[in-house]
């Protein structure tokens, strides 16, 4: 952002100082204030299509990103916003399983030393909040379960209460499947490199003819090794979520709480950076949506994460709400940055399949996994991104972004 403006920003910073002047800010002028707002600060230029995520996680990737580390913060000062409209807030919405009051705690300790003075001290409820959803879900799918067991048999269930379990179960089942398949892709991919190594090495005369002729083989029984390996993140409680997906009185519910935290700090003109992991970018994107369709248009997120996204799963994108399924980023997102490890079968590309996203980067490092013949188990991977030694995520793309 140029420090100096041209004769039209001139104008319209003017403007707006004479809109906010030095008292209270009429109802009726904050949205024109917050649009010219918007429209000052501007959204950081999308990433170049040739962007590899194997490179961005470098010292060197601040010269790609000039607009994105001048952020918002430099046009508030410029055009003397209110605090209301200048200050910002750091949102975390969890994934499945249960999550408790304070979880996002180790997930700021490993991002605050990269973005010292965006949220101050990160106070949890002040500058830090958390949507906090897994209550719901639990005792959502667990009142539908005790109405499945305590029926003498599926004949004896209330026709709604039959159809519900039956759509939930085929949720579940399809999502179980397509994570089964992509931990199954990634043990064969491993065991195939495993097998082109062994090849390579005896044709150049490390290892015996015996030893190359046997690597097919070998290969084979790696797979079925690793494949005992693999864990399945969170599979205890897809179960749980896919009540949300068939259920549309729990997934109100549950976006309610999302739009519980989200709605009075984008009223209020509050700056956010949303970063939402596994099946809590669901949530997040539908919240967000429906947000855009209650009015608030603004673009006050100014970055929104999605972190191992279970979004990228066909039978979720399959069960969105109709008018989420086109993909497109909410109109209040100035910026859409998805992120995946390599062994995190939960997350993927987010990228045209079918989303907006600004930014993909995929294939990131997991920080802090072990791998057993080049396979990263899955549980681990999905849980490496707030990890303190994860400079890659942390440092190198979400401070990157939010600073």
């Amino acid at each position: 952002m140029s420090n100096e403006p041209d004769d039209v920003r001139r104008e319209m910073i003017a403007l707006l100082g004479r809109i906010v002047g030095s008292g209270p800010l009429p109802a009726d002028l904050q949205r024109t204030a917050l649009e010219m707002y918007a429209s000052l600060a501007g959204p950081p230029p999308e990433p170049t299509a040739d962007l590899s995520t194997d490179e961005i996680p470098t010292a060197d990737t601040a010269a790609l990103f000039p607009e994105v580390l001048d952020g918002g913060a430099a046009a508030a000062a410029s055009v003397a916003a209110p605090a209301a409209v200048g200050s910002r807030r750091l949102v975390y919405v969890h994934g499945i399983c249960r999550h408790d009051r304070g979880y996002s705690d180790p997930w700021w300790a490993a991002l605050q030393p990269f973005v010292p003075t965006a949220f101050g001290p990160g106070t949890r409820g002040e500058t830090r909040l958390e949507v906090l959803w897994s209550d719901i879900v639990n005792q959502a799918s667990g009142s539908l379960r005790g109405a499945v067991f305590g029926a003498a048999s599926a004949d004896a269930l209330p026709d709604p209460v039959a159809r519900r379990e039956r759509a939930r179960a085929a949720a579940a089942e399809e999502i179980k499947e397509t994570l089964r398949d992509r931990a199954d892709q990634q043990t064969m991919a491993a065991a195939a490199a495993q097998a082109d190594g062994l090849a390579g090495a005896a044709g150049a005369g490390l290892l015996g003819a015996g030893a190359a002729a046997a690597a097919p083989a070998g290969a084979g029984l790696a797979g079925a090794e690793m494949a005992g390996l693999i864990s399945i993140p969170g599979a205890s409680c897809i179960d749980d979520f896919s009540i949300y997906l068939v259920d549309d009185a729990v997934r109100k519910a549950i976006v309610d709480r999302f739009l519980a935290v989200v709605r009075p700090e984008l009223a209020a003109g509050r700056g956010l950076d949303v970063i939402a992991h596994s099946w809590g970018t669901v949530v997040a994107y539908e919240g967000l949506r429906q947000l855009e369709d209650d009015g608030l248009r603004t673009p006050l997120v100014r970055n929104f994460f999605t972190v191992g996204a279970a979004l990228s799963i066909g039978a979720v994108k399959l069960r969105l709400r109709p008018a989420n399924k086109d993909g497109r980023k909410p109109a209040n997102v100035r910026n859409w940055v998805n992120l995946d490890a390599r062994g995190d079968v939960v997350g993927g590309p987010l990228k045209g399949r079918p989303y907006a996203v600004d930014a993909d980067f995929v294939n990131l490092a997991p920080s802090g996994c072990g791998s057993f013949l080049g396979l990263v188990n899955p549980q681990c991977s999905h849980s490496s991104y707030f990890r303190p030694a994860n400079a890659t995520v942390n440092r190198d793309v979400f401070a990157r972004f939010i600073n």
